[in-house]
Formats: C-alpha cells, structure tokens, sequence
C-alpha cells in the first residue's frame, strides 16, 4: 500500500530530481527509483514519447517484461487497438490509470495482458503518462505479478500528484538541450528493413545515427526499440510514418519509413536530424509562448523594428511593447541579441513561414 503519510515528502523528492537530472530518461529511471520506495512494484520500464505523433522517441526497458516479448508488444501497441493506449489516455485526460480499471476488471480483453503480460508472469499493469498541454511527452509503466493485487485508488493518487511535474522537467530535457548543441552538420542516413523488421542494409549514416538513439536495443532485429515501433506502425498499414526521436546527447532525429513501392516486403527509413522548423516550434512550445508571442519572436529575430512588428500585426506599438516584456520574462533575457541566441531561431525563424504548416493545436500539420 501506498504511504499516505508520506505523499508530501514524495512529491518533494520527485520534484528535487526535476530540478537536478541531466537527460530525459535518465530523469525518468530516476523518478521510478523513487516511487519504489513508496508504491511497491515488481518490474517497469519508461518511455519517452514524441507529443506529435504518439510513438516512442526512446526509453528503458531494461526492468521491464522479459527482453523477447517487447518487439510482439511494440507490435500491438502500433495497432493502437488495445486497452490503455497512448491515443485513448490523451483523449480521455488521463494522466495515470491501470489496465484493471481500464478494462473493467477483465484484462483478458487485452490483448497486450493475454499474450505479453501473462507469459512474462505480469498481472497487473498501472500507466503513468507526463503530460502538458501540447501533448505526452513521457510514460512510466510499473508491473506487478501474477499474484499481487491491483494498484489501489489510493496508489494511483500518490502517483498522479507526485509526478504532476514530472512533464515539464521533461519537456525541457527533450527539447532546451537540442539548443546548446546548435546546428547539425551530419546528413540522413537510409535504413532497409524486411516484412520482419530485420536489417537487410543501412548506410554508415543511418548506423552512425542507430547507435546515437537514446533508447534499448531490440536484440531481436538489432535496432533501437523506437525504430521498431516505427515499422511496426508500417506493418499495421499506416504508411508513409513520421515520428522524432533523440540521440543520447539531446538531438532530435526525424525518422521516415514507409514501404518500397518496387517490392512491399521491404520498408525503408530515412534517419535525419530533425528540420530546424520543427525544433523551434518545439523552442516556443517549451518556454510556453502564446500564438502572438511566437509571431513577434519571428519578426523580432529576423530583423524587424517594433514599429514595423506593429505595423505587421496591425497592433499598437504599446501593445507590441507589452509583449515583448512578456516574451523577454518567459525566456529569461534582456535584449533582442540573448533572444536569438538562446532560442536559436535566428536559422529556424526565417523558414516557418516557407515551409511546414502549423495546425490548431500548435503542431506542424505533416
């Protein structure tokens, strides 16, 4: 049982780990460790998760069911079919819930629980999502066996209030670091699968950025597991597929993957560094700037006076004023030259508007 008691101390040290955790998952590994002390489980892993588009950007899954049933569970969770997705937890608001409540008490409507968590000798299943509003960016998932109890209301309250940071502390890990490392200078790399995900090919671009991706590897078809359930999103019959994932240093990759058109039995999967359009709308989601604020951040950083921003907006200068005071708050700086650095949209601004839409939502629309 969860000890109540000790919520608040548990809600502190989670949030000690936000302020002081280098990386993305090893943030996570670090939150898991600490719920342990106060939520008894007997196997995890941890995911992040690219917000966009709802698969695994990378993870650890070291901990969790037996190494050998990950790729047939990646398998039907790329179907998104079964009890407790990814897609049906950000629909319904739910940031934690468990397999059991999920189902109404008969997981065998599962089938991740028939065939993945019973044959690894897992019974019950809670899923702890860490999410903004722009969308899941992370998941613990914890286990317990065959013969232990569900984990109670109680249990789930603890989880869902001490974690409730966890997110945001994320969300700067996955996306601030990929400002310090500047611009990319290495090119895509093509990757070739079979109808079974194993490697017929790859060229030493896609090698190079395969051993970079800050996820396990599938020993099975000797690819990082995020790249596995990229083509297993391909298998299902979603095709072409595109998805983010990270390098262990903080960079964001592109994956692309669809089927040959010369012989659907292969899928091919272009790995790229992610387009400098897509990290500076992943910039302005991370320091929370509004619809407007992204617009005047473009135009401040591309040169325009704020006369001109106020023409370009048909907005008073005292309003244009008011905002960028706002803007400078959010991110901490002084002048127009910290904010083109620290954002490093002075290469990602001038290309929004020439290149991908973005949607209702604040996601680029492809």
């Amino acid at each position: 049982m969860a000890k109540a008691a000790s919520a608040a101390a548990l809600t502190g040290a989670i949030e000690e780990l936000c302020r002081t955790t280098s990386g993305a998952v090893a943030l996570e590994r670090a939150v898991a460790t600490q719920l342990g002390d106060y939520v008894p489980f007997d196997a995890w892993y941890a995911l992040t998760i690219d917000p966009a588009s709802l698969l695994p950007t990378g993870g650890y899954h070291e901990s969790g069911v037996a190494l050998h049933l990950i790729p047939h569970l990646l398998e039907i969770e790329a179907r998104g079919e079964d009890a407790l997705t990814w897609p049906a937890m950000s629909r319904a608001g739910l940031r934690v819930d468990t397999l059991d409540r999920a189902t109404a008490g008969d997981r065998e409507r599962s089938q991740r629980y028939r065939e993945v968590l019973t044959p690894g000798g897992i019974g019950q299943e809670l899923r702890a999502t860490f999410t903004t509003s722009s969308g899941i960016w992370g998941a613990l998932i914890l286990l317990r066996g065959s013969d232990s109890p569900d984990f109670s209301a109680g249990e789930v309250r603890v989880i869902e209030e001490s974690t409730a940071g966890v997110a945001t502390a994320l969300r700067r890990e996955m996306v601030l670091t990929e400002i310090a490392l500047g611009e990319c200078r290495n090119g895509p790399g093509l990757l070739l699968l079979d109808d079974s995900l194993g490697i017929i090919d790859a060229t030493a671009g896609a090698a190079a950025w395969l051993a970079e991706i800050d996820d396990s590897t599938d020993a099975a078809h000797r690819i990082p597991y995020a790249v596995t359930a990229v083509g297993h999103r391909v298998l299902a019959g979603v095709t072409p597929v595109r998805s983010r994932v990270r390098t262990r240093t903080g960079r964001w990759l592109t994956l692309h993957a669809e089927r040959l058109h010369a012989d659907a039995r292969r899928i091919s999967v272009i790995i790229e560094p992610a387009r400098p359009v897509e990290i500076a709308e992943l910039v302005a989601d991370a320091y929370g700037l509004t619809v407007r604020e992204r617009e005047i951040v473009r135009l401040l950083t591309g040169g325009y006076t704020r006369r001109e921003i106020a023409r370009a907006l048909t907005l008073s200068s005292h309003t244009v004023d008011d905002h960028i005071k706002k803007i400078f708050g959010k991110l901490e700086v002084r002048s127009r030259a910290e904010l083109t650095s620290k954002l490093y949209f002075d290469q990602h601004a001038p290309r929004i508007d020439a290149d991908v839409a973005v949607g209702a939502s604040g996601w680029f629309v492809h």
